[in-house]
């Protein structure tokens, strides 16, 4: 990641563009549609279907100083790789969602558990630690299935893996086991159990908390990954644990479509609910890496996160995931046209993004084999590597360059002798 933001950082820059961080976005801004565009909506009898006719043109951002940054050209286009939940309820005004829709399908999707990440600093280098650059995962309960032995006979009966086994329950107004008596069609009176009807039953949802051994956790090392970290920063490695967020942090909202709000304090690193979720994935932690304890220099966490759309059918079956959305100028990247939400899809998503700004058509692609990066490869010119530009020193690369000597006689010599052998 860090050699893709440094090689992009330099490019844009090179084009006159600028690249900012750490500011925070208050809304998207609209080009006001014209009068006559209007009326002719209104005579087609399209005014009560916000989906049909005419959208305004998304023409720039504003920050949450009040500065407002608009394209430069009237071709320009905006490019949110923030995910279609915070893009369409949160940076589009209000207003226009209601006077022109949303993408279609987005009421049917759900957003997915926001993620706590905690960060542990590690003692020792890669090798030292054991260390691998694949991240490790555990699925919830995948491991745990409720299998059942007869202890008289000493027969299994096989249970479902995966199934949890504190999820929703139905509950109704009265026990199963509550005897009525009732009437029949055939005026004959009896005793019947109670059952439970649709309008009568209600459902309890758990309280989600992380339970050590069992909820989904993410292992990563990045320090593993990166081969100059040994090179910069010497004998230390680095750990990114990633955990779903407990119901301690955020809430959920049962809306269309449905979101979680991150409650006030969450992000406390003081509180004792933090604590007691560091504690509880540490002890994970160490129980799967036996060989990072007493090699823990410090440790912190971080989130509430936001983590994009749930892995559910209708994400990738509604019409409006796509880059391309109903408001001209306006365009969608990220991971949530992707499957997965790692760093490759993220890529992958602005990728798409940016052929669809450019005008890049499915015929493009399926049929002309056209998209941005062949035409990249075909009209431009191999890049110099450059160490200054403008009497500046730049960093083009982010693994620094190491040549590397052969003996070309020794390395001959050895081939042979191996094959004598």
């Amino acid at each position: 990641p860090r050699a893709i933001c440094h090689a992009l950082t330099s490019v844009i820059e090179q084009c006159g563009g600028r690249v900012v961080a750490g500011v925070s976005l208050q809304e998207l801004l609209f080009e006001k549609l014209d009068e006559k565009k209007e009326t002719k909506k209104k005579t087609n009898g399209e005014e009560n279907d916000p989906l049909k006719g005419p959208k305004p043109k998304c023409k720039g951002i504003r920050l949450q100083n009040g500065m407002d940054i608009k394209v430069s050209k009237d071709d320009g286009s905006v490019i949110s790789m923030l995910g279609f939940i915070p893009t369409f309820l949160n940076l589009l005004p209000a207003d226009t969602r209601t006077a022109h829709g949303v993408p279609p399908g987005l009421p049917a999707i759900s957003e997915r558990r926001p993620l706590m990440k905690i960060m542990v600093g590690l003692k020792g280098s890669k090798a030292d630690l054991n260390l691998t650059g694949a991240d490790w995962y555990r699925l919830p309960n995948a491991s745990l299935p409720y299998d059942e032995m007869d202890q008289a006979t000493g027969q299994i009966r096989f249970g479902t893996i995966g199934v949890d086994a504190g999820g929703d329950d139905l509950t109704t107004d009265g026990e199963a086991t509550e005897e009525t008596e009732t009437t029949s069609v055939g005026g004959r009176r009896g005793k019947q159990n109670k059952t439970a009807t649709p309008a009568t039953a209600k459902k309890i949802t758990r309280r989600c908390k992380f339970q050590t051994g069992e909820s989904w956790m993410k292992v990563s090392f990045p320090s593993a990954k990166d081969p100059s970290w040994h090179d910069r920063y010497g004998p230390i490695s680095t750990c990114v644990v990633t955990v779903e967020a407990c119901d301690d942090f955020v809430r959920a909202f049962d809306t269309k479509p449905q979101i979680y709000s991150i409650l006030k304090g969450a992000g406390n690193s003081t509180s004792g609910e933090m604590g007691r979720l560091m504690d509880r994935v540490m002890k994970d932690l160490l129980r799967t890496f036996p060989q990072l304890e007493d090699n823990i220099i410090c440790t912190q966490m971080y989130g509430p996160v936001r983590s994009g759309l749930t892995h559910c059918p209708a994400r990738f079956a509604i019409k409006g995931n796509r880059p391309e959305t109903s408001y001209p100028g306006l365009f969608v990247g990220g991971a949530d046209l992707t499957v997965g939400d790692s760093f490759s899809a993220s890529i992958v998503g602005g990728w798409m993004a940016a052929n669809a700004a450019m005008g890049y058509s499915m015929i493009d692609h399926v049929y002309l084999k056209k998209n941005l990066t062949s035409d990249l490869e075909q009209f431009m010119e191999e890049p110099s590597l450059v160490t200054e530009r403008d009497g500046v020193v730049v960093e083009d690369v982010g693994v620094p360059f190491k040549e590397v000597n052969i003996d070309e006689e020794n390395a001959t010599k050895a081939a042979e002798s191996s094959k004598e052998e």
